[in-house]
């Protein structure tokens, strides 16, 4: 399932510069595609479609013959991948649903929910949640709600999303037995430094810190959001599970843009293809026998065999306090989520 892919060299930014290139084909994702089971009569939710990882995999669970929502910015990539997408979905499955949803702003991911809610089937049942969108490697500028753009895109507005949609979850597994959601991180959350709540404070643009240290915090967050959120879903004995997952380093437009503001040589032909980089994200979401708590991802050594991996230290530093301090700090932004 070759794609092509419009991979921009600033992701987050307005400048519209792109580099085209034509993405080959996976080497494990075809395989692995066809073996997924149909998805036919489940409702998924996914932010960030319109390119890279989001587009795989937005592209792949359409295919599986879900009902999709697909949220994003409003831009003109947008529309031509909801395009796309929709020309791909099988006969008798509902036609994706595009969302405007802005990262950036909490009113917007608000409105975005509202509508899912609202036009989702079976009275608004939600069967995964697949937090995928993110942003890499950008300036220290505020959100419309004051808070650094790389923490509200890839942390707070997941977490405002979540919380909105966890009535249309619950709906989901108490009817079909089971609801997921699926948090996108990165290999860039693991190890030290360790969490710093500065980056999630109303100081956006205030920061003065690394733009690379202040993804490493969303996506540390990420991953301690989805261990926190995992232990409260167990305690009132939820059949929601949360799960995260990472790609390792594979040719999204992300990889072009960190190579191109590092001044390096793209390399996208060395490394995994966005379609093989979606299959941790796609198991998460797909198969069965996922747990809740756990992390998937690419093998560290070989790259070709996505494995289970604990979210704690050495590899995740998070402890009760972590999970404490994040959660209050993201409902100190968007809004008190009680489970």
């Amino acid at each position: 399932m070759p794609f092509s892919s419009s991979l921009a060299t600033d992701a987050g930014s307005s400048s519209g510069r792109s580099i085209n290139i034509e993405q080959r084909p996976g080497e494990f994702y075809p395989s692995f595609f066809e073996n997924l089971p149909s998805l036919k009569g489940k409702t998924v939710v996914i932010t960030g479609f319109s390119r890279g990882l989001g587009y795989v995999t937005a592209l792949s669970v359409a295919k599986k013959g879900a009902t999709v929502f697909l949220l994003n910015r409003k831009s003109e990539r947008a529309e031509e991948s909801a395009a796309a997408i929709a020309a791909a979905t099988p006969e008798g499955t509902p036609s994706p649903r595009q969302i405007e949803c802005d990262l950036l702003d909490f009113a917007s991911v608000r409105t975005a929910a509202k509508l899912v809610k609202d036009f989702a089937p079976d009275g608004g049942a939600v069967d995964v949640l697949c937090c995928n969108a993110g942003i890499m490697l950008q300036p220290d500028e505020a959100s419309a709600d004051g808070y650094d753009i790389t923490a509200s895109t890839n942390m707070l507005s997941h977490f405002l999303l979540t919380k909105e949609l966890m009535p249309s979850l619950e709906k989901a597994a108490a009817v079909r037995g089971e609801a997921r959601i699926v948090t996108m991180s990165s290999g860039s959350g693991f190890g030290k430094p360790s969490f710093n709540a500065k980056f999630f404070e109303r100081n956006g643009g205030k920061l003065g810190d690394s733009s690379y240290e202040r993804y490493h915090q969303s996506k540390l967050a990420n991953l301690v959001f989805t261990k926190a959120l995992d232990d409260k879903l167990r305690a009132k004995n939820s059949n929601v599970i949360a799960v995260a997952c990472h790609p390792g380093v594979c040719a999204t437009d992300m990889l072009v843009h960190v190579r191109t503001t590092m001044k390096k040589g793209l390399l996208l032909d060395s490394v995994p293809t966005a379609e093989d980089g979606s299959i941790a994200q796609l198991k998460c979401i797909c198969e069965s026998g996922i747990k809740s708590g756990d992390l998937w991802g690419p093998d560290f050594e070989s790259q070709n065999e996505v494995v289970r991996n604990d979210i704690s230290p050495p590899l995740v530093l998070v402890d009760e306090n972590v999970k404490t301090t994040l959660w209050k700090l993201c409902e100190k932004a968007t809004g008190v989520f009680e489970l």
